[in-house]
């Protein structure tokens, strides 16, 4: 395979890990790999191009970091969007007891979430947020 298959098979795999991370890190990387790609048409050094891929992603790293904090800098020093949902109710639409997990609507978005009580868990149970962790909720069951 030539140099430059490498580059978008690599920019491809930065591209799903953004996509599947709640962050916003790989895609950084993801456009570093595909700025290789394309000079390693008119560029054979891999050296020359394993460079360019690593100051382009650490440059746009680095500049995206510096206005995101600008943006966010704030007195207020909870983790952002992070502590935003713990308190709230929601009803279970889904419960696998195989893989032990549910899935509940929370303000009419579907969360996966993880709950000591699966074995009680039936849909329509309403439950509250304790925690959220990345993509997924604990809840404990809403006492009646």
């Amino acid at each position: 395979m030539e140099q430059w298959g490498m580059w978008i098979i690599l920019a491809i795999i930065f591209a799903v890990a953004e996509l599947l991370t709640p962050s916003f890190f790989f895609l950084w990387f993801a456009i570093g790999s595909s700025i290789s790609a394309i000079t390693s048409i008119f560029v054979e050094s891999i050296t020359i191009n394993i460079i360019l891929f690593l100051i382009t992603s650490f440059l746009l790293w680095i500049s995206t970091r510096k206005i995101v904090k600008k943006l966010y800098k704030s007195g207020d020093k909870r983790n952002l969007y992070q502590e935003e949902l713990n308190g709230k109710k929601g009803s279970v639409i889904l419960v696998n007891k195989d893989e032990e997990y549910i899935l509940v609507k929370v303000e009419g978005e579907e969360w996966k979430a993880h709950c000591d009580e699966i074995n009680k868990m039936k849909i329509g149970d309403k439950v509250e947020v304790i925690k959220r962790e990345s993509n997924i909720l604990k809840v404990k069951k809403e006492e009646m």
